[in-house]
């Protein structure tokens, strides 16, 4: 491609449409963090390193934001919880756990789909998986799931859904941690 899209550029109006989408998803993501105070995630996970708002403007050539709820990547004992918005595809709700932690941990308990690639953060590749045959994943360093979310025009709805799908599955998760053999 060897010339400029100018009539996008210049397309202020549509330019300040997707900041303003883009201004409501961070909000969004910001409320919902905030509903996990960090006594309640210690509870859940000593290690919890809190939460944290990030984004970027190429995730597969499209913006994107992320919460991160606990943040201990560590994939023998760690545990998070992201939440990524997505441009253009998504929103995704990811669970990362430390395999020593919570082993062979069945994602379908809480209605996660387990990735099976080679990264954790592979986002385009963990989207596709279904397209591809099923692996063996207990040869992975590490074992995700996740979910596709659904997306309101409502921001309070989507607050309230978002937020339900974590505390849902941090129940299970807390549930699951309380086992003697775990």
């Amino acid at each position: 491609m060897n010339e400029l899209d100018l009539d996008l550029w210049g397309d202020e109006t549509l330019i300040r449409r997707q900041n303003q989408l883009k201004y409501q998803f961070w909000d969004l993501l910001g409320k919902v963090g905030d509903e996990f105070s960090q006594d309640f995630l210690h509870q859940i996970h000593p290690s919890s390193k809190g939460k944290k708002l990030a984004q970027g403007q190429d995730l597969g050539g499209l913006p994107y934001q992320v919460l991160d709820i606990i943040r201990d990547f560590d994939f023998d004992n760690g545990l998070n919880i992201r939440l990524l918005h997505w441009f253009g595809k998504g929103v995704f709700l990811f669970f990362l756990l430390g395999k020593q932690r919570f082993p062979k941990f069945d994602f379908a308990k809480i209605g996660l789909i387990p990735c099976q690639t080679e990264s954790p953060f592979d986002y385009e590749e963990i989207l596709d998986q279904d397209k591809k045959p099923i692996r063996n994943t207990s040869n992975l360093k590490y074992q995700q799931g996740y979910l596709r979310l659904t997306i309101s025009e409502s921001v309070d709805q989507n607050f309230q859904n978002w937020t339900q799908e974590i505390k849902r599955a941090l129940e299970v998760l807390e549930r699951h941690s309380a086992k003697p053999d775990n």
